[in-house]
């Protein structure tokens, strides 16, 4: 998608501050059916996996990980099914760092897949492997998928809280054994946007400049998002989220969002489909059975529906009101009645259903909807409106 920057309104300033950066390059990495699906009470079947294997292909994501075959039957089902379907994206495998797991995701003829290992002292460990046999395993499930013809990205779970020297080795490990691409993952959220970009520096001073780095980002202090820029910033060629940020504890990095303040707020070219995610958004609540605050960003109910009277005055100059157009995300702007309502906003819905009241009765329809919205505690419909114009206009 092609974003129209006469319906983006960010004013100047970020141009100025970014002014001689060159625009990063970054491709996205959905893993909703593995890691969104880890949301407590979540489970997907095969055929809603591939369902919203489809919606993610069509926003224009780069990278599907289709799920983790030897973890169910279900999952080799679904990834069967989505491997049929042939998308646009590319379809990733995933694997822990045992031979096992690799075997399953070459017999179902994938052709990528991450490889996954725990690296910080605390995993390490609550599992009780050393670190001397956690490189082994590195070292033997990486080659043992390079031979079989797999393109490997290494995924160091909890990469964040590692001991640096030990985060060296690991990767380099992983890096000489065949690996392809190196996954830096802060699995608890830790990091500080800060800390994402000294550690992706050192991940590339080690691994070589030209080394392909995603980012894997959860959302424990809410900063998903800024972590995922900050790694955009740093050198990271791929973002891995998952859609609405579903995952488990405070979720994972929102992929739509991330990709939206790229695209709007850096000016870096996406490829997102903006005007599906909030169809798309809506149809994964639907399967997973969750729901979103009306207020959140990109997809939220309310972020173009107005209720304050000063705000809605200003109704017919969306850029004073807005940061962008509501035509980017393919949603309608509307006028709701309430306790912050003014006379614009009487004004503005009258014309919207058409009614036809005159002007000098605006203030006592005003007040008439003032006590109901408080007496009700909520907004007044539109049929509500309706009656007490009837009401009003009978009585006169």
């Amino acid at each position: 998608m092609t974003i129209d920057r006469t319906k983006v309104w960010t004013g100047t300033l970020n141009e100025v501050a970014m002014a001689g950066r060159p625009k990063a390059e970054v491709g996205f990495y959905d893993t909703t059916l593995r890691d969104g699906e880890q949301s407590t009470g979540v489970m997907f079947d095969p055929e809603q996996k591939l369902e919203i294997a489809r919606m993610v292909d069509r926003l224009g994501v780069g990278r599907i990980e289709a799920g983790f075959p030897r973890v169910s039957e279900d999952d080799r089902e679904a990834i069967k099914l989505i491997l049929a379907a042939k998308l646009k994206a590319e379809i990733w495998g995933f694997a822990r760092a045992m031979p096992e797991d690799v075997a399953a995701v070459a017999d179902l003829d994938l052709r990528h897949s991450v490889i996954e290992a725990p690296i910080s002292n605390m995993k390490l460990k609550a599992l009780g492997v050393s670190r001397e046999s956690v490189l082994e395993r590195i070292r033997n499930s990486v080659e043992f998928g390079v031979k079989q013809g797999i393109h490997v990205a290494f995924f160091g779970v909890d990469s964040t809280r590692a001991d640096l020297d030990f985060f060296e080795r690991v990767y380099k490990t992983a890096r000489d054994a065949g690996a392809a691409e190196f996954v830096i993952v802060d699995t608890l959220a830790i990091a500080t946007p800060e800390a994402v970009s000294y550690l992706i520096g050192k991940a590339r001073s080690w691994l070589g400049q030209d080394a392909i780095i995603h980012w894997h980002g959860h959302n424990d202090f809410g900063l998903g998002t800024a972590d995922a820029i900050a790694a955009v910033g740093a050198g990271a060629r791929w973002v891995q989220g998952t859609i609405d940020g579903i995952g488990e504890r405070a979720g994972n990095a929102n992929l739509p969002e991330i990709a939206f303040a790229l695209e709007l707020l850096y000016q870096v070219d996406t490829g997102f489909h903006f005007d599906r995610v909030r169809e798309t958004s809506r149809r994964l609540r639907e399967i997973a059975g969750y729901q979103v605050e009306p207020w959140k960003s990109v997809v939220g109910e309310t972020l173009f529906v107005r209720e304050t009277g000063a705000v809605a005055a200003q109704f017919h100059i969306p850029e004073a009101i807005e940061p962008y157009s509501s035509d980017l995300v393919n949603t309608p702007r509307k006028i709701v009645l309430g306790k912050k309502s003014g006379l614009a906003s009487i004004k503005i819905k009258c014309e919207q259903l058409g009614l036809k009241v005159a002007e000098d009765r605006f203030p006592a329809l005003l007040a008439e909807i003032k006590k109901l919205a408080i007496s009700k505690r909520r907004l007044v419909t539109d049929e509500e409106f309706g009656s007490l114009v009837g009401t009003m206009s009978a009585a006169a």
